[in-house]
């Protein structure tokens, strides 16, 4: 047989598995676009819920950096005056002084949020020692705060001695550190976006397309439709494809949606707000999210599409995918602990923590073309591995021509 001969053979089954495909798809989606639940999940709440997160969660976090930076610190002294240090910040009004019988009893109930303890001159040079509350924010705050005011006081009393002795203070003082943040309000404002967004860009892929995969394997099961989808013709293949697809378009209309409001939300609040600072979403940035979430969302409509045919009960279906939910939200809540370990090379080939930490990536600026396409190929190839994995499960579910 010739190479054309075996090309005119093999088209026409690729033209059928083709066709049933689509005529799968076609028919699972106006059963989708029938169903309320499912544009409610893929359109609506995304489009109310994002306002809300791009504007107002860097707001909250702006107002509450400002409350920490402006109240002064409840502070306490226990074993003398602290060489100073106390009346020094209280004098900048930096510090709060509380008298409490037990200052480190107070502290452990959040009445104050430091304690000076000064050893008494037994050492040299001086020692205080400051306690604080590690589980609170307000607490390693003041820590801050006193580690700021011990260094102009040590300064000030540097300078104090080297004029007393006849020198010339600023030759005696080696370098003065002065802080300063390089990056704008605007920009710090999208890092605290980066840690939101992936989230719920994530969790509403799965929302985006859950309806869909309930009622596309366990769904039709109870219904009754799927035993006579599997007597028919078309190669279970491609049964699973068309399903997969009827999955995936809600799911990645939601991330549309969910970006698209983002932009649009961060754009009025720009001119709404003129006296704040808004994070901005460049639309360069706006593309490269897409193109990660199209692609976990291949993944995770594929792994929702085989829960819910090898699901013998709907209420078995919904168990599954709360904890697809679970197995999904951690990975990408931890991703925001990875800042020491992002760089490894392991982590753009697990499905989901890679999306998770190219969603972070992409908004801080960090994201490389390489690490991007790594990640959307792992998660392309373990879709594709998981629709494999349904295919098998319907063609064991193959029932006898009647």
């Amino acid at each position: 047989m010739s190479p054309r001969d075996g090309e005119t053979i093999q088209e026409p089954r690729r033209g059928r598995w083709r066709r049933a495909a689509l005529a799968v798809f076609r028919k699972e989606m106006r059963e989708t676009l029938r169903d309320r639940r499912t544009l409610i999940a893929a359109v609506v709440v995304p489009a109310i819920i994002m306002p809300l997160i791009v504007l107002a969660m860097p707001a909250l976090a702006r107002r509450q950096e400002a409350a920490l930076r402006e109240r002064p610190a409840r502070v306490a002294v226990e074993g003398g005056d602290a060489s100073g240090l106390a009346a020094a910040g209280f004098d900048e009004r930096v510090f709060s002084i509380v008298s409490t019988a037990s200052p480190r009893v107070a502290l452990q109930r959040g009445e104050i949020d430091a304690v000076l303890i000064d050893d008494g001159g037994r050492s040299r040079p001086r020692k205080v020692t400051v306690l604080f509350d590690e589980t609170r924010l307000v607490s390693r705050a003041a820590v801050e705060k006193v580690t700021r005011v011990a260094a102009k006081l040590a300064l000030r009393e540097l300078r104090a001695a080297a004029s007393g002795r006849g020198l010339d203070p600023e030759q005696v003082v080696p370098v003065v550190v002065e802080p300063r943040p390089l990056a704008s309000t605007r920009q710090a404002g999208g890092a605290v976006l980066g840690t939101a967004l992936p989230f719920f860009l994530a969790v509403w892929l799965l929302l985006g397309g859950q309806y869909a995969a309930l009622d596309v394997g366990v769904g039709e099961r109870e219904r009754g439709s799927l035993d006579a989808l599997l007597v028919s013709p078309p190669p279970r293949g491609a049964l699973v494809t068309g399903k997969f697809l009827a999955v995936l378009v809600p799911a990645v209309v939601a991330a549309v949606v969910m970006v698209a409001a983002s932009l649009l939300s961060l754009w009025l609040g720009a001119w709404l707000l003129v006296d704040q600072a808004v994070p901005t979403l460049p639309a360069g940035v706006a593309a490269q999210l897409l193109f990660v979430a199209v692609a976990l969302g291949a993944f995770l409509s594929a792994v929702q599409v085989v829960l819910s045919l090898g699901a013998r009960s709907l209420r078995e279906a919904q168990q599954a995918f709360t904890g697809l939910y679970l197995l999904v939200a951690l990975p990408v809540m931890l991703v925001p602990l990875l800042d020491d370990g992002g760089d490894r090379a392991w982590i753009p080939l697990v499905p989901v923590l890679n999306a998770g930490l190219a969603f972070q990536n992409v908004l801080a600026g960090r994201a490389s073309a390489v690490g991007l396409g790594i990640t959307v190929a792992t998660l392309v190839l373990a879709a594709a591995s998981v629709l494999v994995l349904g295919a098998r499960i319907l063609e064991a579910r193959r029932l006898p021509n009647p």
